[in-house]
Protein backbone atom coordinates (compact mmCIF):
# COMPACT_ATOMS: atom_id res chain seq x y z
CA UNK A 1 0.00 0.00 0.00
CA UNK A 2 1.33 3.42 -0.77
CA UNK A 3 -0.52 6.45 0.65
CA UNK A 4 1.03 9.99 1.23
CA UNK A 5 0.07 11.95 4.56
CA UNK A 6 -0.31 15.95 3.91
CA UNK A 7 -1.86 18.52 5.36
CA UNK A 8 -5.21 19.80 4.12
CA UNK A 9 -4.63 22.41 1.25
CA UNK A 10 -7.28 24.69 2.54
CA UNK A 11 -9.08 23.90 -1.03
CA UNK A 12 -13.09 23.10 -0.69
CA UNK A 13 -12.30 20.24 -3.27
CA UNK A 14 -9.91 18.13 -0.85
CA UNK A 15 -12.36 19.34 2.09
CA UNK A 16 -15.48 17.60 0.37
CA UNK A 17 -13.65 14.72 -0.66
CA UNK A 18 -12.21 14.08 3.02
CA UNK A 19 -15.88 14.61 4.36
CA UNK A 20 -17.48 12.31 2.03
CA UNK A 21 -14.84 9.58 3.33
CA UNK A 22 -15.65 10.64 7.30
CA UNK A 23 -19.48 10.15 6.42
CA UNK A 24 -18.87 6.68 4.26
CA UNK A 25 -17.25 5.71 7.93
CA UNK A 26 -19.26 7.05 10.40
CA UNK A 27 -22.20 5.88 8.71
CA UNK A 28 -21.10 2.23 10.06
CA UNK A 29 -21.90 0.78 12.74
CA UNK A 30 -21.72 1.51 15.72
CA UNK A 31 -22.05 5.52 14.64
CA UNK A 32 -25.12 5.20 12.13
CA UNK A 33 -24.75 8.62 11.31
CA UNK A 34 -26.79 10.02 8.23
CA UNK A 35 -24.31 10.59 5.66
CA UNK A 36 -25.58 13.99 4.28
CA UNK A 37 -25.79 15.38 7.80
CA UNK A 38 -21.90 13.78 8.69
CA UNK A 39 -20.66 14.98 5.60
CA UNK A 40 -21.80 18.64 6.29
CA UNK A 41 -20.88 18.85 9.69
CA UNK A 42 -17.30 17.41 9.29
CA UNK A 43 -16.84 20.20 6.69
CA UNK A 44 -18.22 22.52 9.06
CA UNK A 45 -15.96 21.63 11.89
CA UNK A 46 -13.18 21.30 9.89
CA UNK A 47 -13.16 24.96 8.80
CA UNK A 48 -13.97 26.06 11.93
CA UNK A 49 -11.27 24.52 13.59
CA UNK A 50 -8.94 25.88 11.08
CA UNK A 51 -10.08 30.26 12.11
CA UNK A 52 -11.01 29.60 15.74
CA UNK A 53 -8.70 26.61 17.30
CA UNK A 54 -5.26 26.47 18.49
CA UNK A 55 -2.93 24.43 16.45
CA UNK A 56 -5.55 23.14 14.14
CA UNK A 57 -4.28 20.03 12.29
CA UNK A 58 -6.53 18.51 9.21
CA UNK A 59 -4.44 15.53 7.74
CA UNK A 60 -5.42 13.82 4.60
CA UNK A 61 -4.26 10.36 3.60
CA UNK A 62 -4.71 10.17 -0.34
CA UNK A 63 -3.51 6.85 -2.71
CA UNK A 64 -3.82 7.24 -6.01
CA UNK A 65 -5.41 10.65 -5.89
CA UNK A 66 -7.97 8.97 -3.63
CA UNK A 67 -9.20 10.41 -0.06
CA UNK A 68 -8.94 6.76 2.06
CA UNK A 69 -8.00 8.51 5.55
CA UNK A 70 -7.80 11.35 7.91
CA UNK A 71 -7.34 12.84 11.46
CA UNK A 72 -9.07 16.07 12.48
CA UNK A 73 -7.71 17.69 15.89
CA UNK A 74 -6.79 20.79 17.60
CA UNK A 75 -5.14 22.23 20.71
CA UNK A 76 -8.22 22.69 23.65
CA UNK A 77 -7.90 24.65 26.82
CA UNK A 78 -10.35 26.26 29.28
CA UNK A 79 -12.97 27.48 27.50
CA UNK A 80 -13.00 24.92 25.03
CA UNK A 81 -16.41 23.25 24.65
CA UNK A 82 -14.91 19.96 24.85
CA UNK A 83 -12.15 20.92 27.39
CA UNK A 84 -15.04 22.35 29.58
CA UNK A 85 -17.23 19.35 29.03
CA UNK A 86 -14.24 16.99 30.25
CA UNK A 87 -13.87 19.45 33.47
CA UNK A 88 -17.39 18.84 34.25
CA UNK A 89 -17.89 15.12 33.85
CA UNK A 90 -14.49 13.50 35.05
CA UNK A 91 -13.75 12.14 38.29
CA UNK A 92 -11.26 14.75 40.01
CA UNK A 93 -7.92 12.41 40.17
CA UNK A 94 -8.37 11.77 36.06
CA UNK A 95 -8.82 15.20 35.91
CA UNK A 96 -5.45 16.44 38.09
CA UNK A 97 -3.35 13.45 35.34
CA UNK A 98 -4.93 14.07 32.39
CA UNK A 99 -6.98 17.36 32.39
CA UNK A 100 -4.08 19.63 31.61
CA UNK A 101 -4.90 22.95 31.12
CA UNK A 102 -4.01 23.10 27.66
CA UNK A 103 -3.63 19.96 25.86
CA UNK A 104 -4.43 18.45 22.47
CA UNK A 105 -7.67 16.72 21.19
CA UNK A 106 -7.87 14.05 18.40
CA UNK A 107 -11.49 15.01 17.38
CA UNK A 108 -11.69 12.62 14.48
CA UNK A 109 -9.88 9.32 13.22
CA UNK A 110 -11.47 7.69 9.64
CA UNK A 111 -9.98 5.00 7.17
CA UNK A 112 -12.05 3.69 4.90
CA UNK A 113 -12.84 0.32 5.18
CA UNK A 114 -10.67 -1.04 1.75
CA UNK A 115 -7.14 0.49 3.99
CA UNK A 116 -8.24 -0.82 7.48
CA UNK A 117 -5.50 -2.87 9.11
CA UNK A 118 -2.74 -2.03 6.76
CA UNK A 119 -0.72 1.15 9.40
CA UNK A 120 -2.62 3.68 7.87
CA UNK A 121 -4.93 4.68 10.92
CA UNK A 122 -1.26 4.28 13.16
CA UNK A 123 0.32 6.51 10.35
CA UNK A 124 -2.28 9.21 10.75
CA UNK A 125 -2.24 9.28 14.59
CA UNK A 126 1.65 9.46 14.57
CA UNK A 127 1.34 12.22 11.83
CA UNK A 128 -1.23 14.39 13.32
CA UNK A 129 0.47 13.67 17.48
CA UNK A 130 3.91 15.09 15.89
CA UNK A 131 6.03 17.82 17.00
CA UNK A 132 3.23 19.35 19.25
CA UNK A 133 3.25 21.98 21.99
CA UNK A 134 1.41 20.10 24.42
CA UNK A 135 2.32 17.58 26.94
CA UNK A 136 -0.91 15.26 27.08
CA UNK A 137 -3.63 14.57 24.43
CA UNK A 138 -7.13 13.11 25.17
CA UNK A 139 -9.91 11.73 22.64
CA UNK A 140 -13.22 10.33 22.73
CA UNK A 141 -14.75 7.24 21.16
CA UNK A 142 -17.89 5.40 21.16
CA UNK A 143 -18.29 2.73 23.86
CA UNK A 144 -18.89 -0.17 21.71
CA UNK A 145 -16.25 1.52 19.11
CA UNK A 146 -14.36 -1.81 19.86
CA UNK A 147 -11.66 -1.57 16.71
CA UNK A 148 -11.48 1.68 17.69
CA UNK A 149 -10.50 1.29 21.35
CA UNK A 150 -8.21 -1.59 20.32
CA UNK A 151 -6.41 0.79 17.91
CA UNK A 152 -5.75 3.71 20.58
CA UNK A 153 -4.73 0.92 23.48
CA UNK A 154 -2.23 -0.41 20.45
CA UNK A 155 -0.60 2.98 19.68
CA UNK A 156 0.01 3.53 24.06
CA UNK A 157 -3.26 5.53 24.45
CA UNK A 158 -5.05 5.10 28.14
CA UNK A 159 -8.10 4.70 29.43
CA UNK A 160 -9.10 8.07 31.15
CA UNK A 161 -12.55 6.96 31.88
CA UNK A 162 -14.28 4.36 30.37
CA UNK A 163 -17.99 5.95 30.29
CA UNK A 164 -18.24 9.68 30.39
CA UNK A 165 -21.23 11.57 29.75
CA UNK A 166 -20.52 15.10 27.92
CA UNK A 167 -23.47 15.14 25.93
CA UNK A 168 -27.07 13.63 26.79
CA UNK A 169 -26.87 11.15 24.12
CA UNK A 170 -24.84 8.49 24.94
CA UNK A 171 -21.66 7.93 27.32
CA UNK A 172 -18.13 7.85 25.62
CA UNK A 173 -14.61 6.21 26.35
CA UNK A 174 -11.66 9.26 27.69
CA UNK A 175 -8.90 8.33 26.52
CA UNK A 176 -5.76 10.06 27.21
CA UNK A 177 -1.23 9.54 25.77
CA UNK A 178 1.89 11.60 27.07
CA UNK A 179 3.52 13.56 24.47
CA UNK A 180 6.98 14.05 24.12
CA UNK A 181 8.30 11.21 26.90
Amino acid sequence: MTFTIAAWDGSDEQLSHAAELYAEVFTEPPYDEDRSESAASFESRAQRYAVEKPEPRLLIATEDSHVVGLVLGSGVARGDWWWDRLEAALPADAKREWLHPECFSVAELAVAASHRRRGLAAALMDAVLHDLPYGIALLGCYQDAFPAQRLYSGLGWKVVDPAVRVTETRAIQVMGIRLND
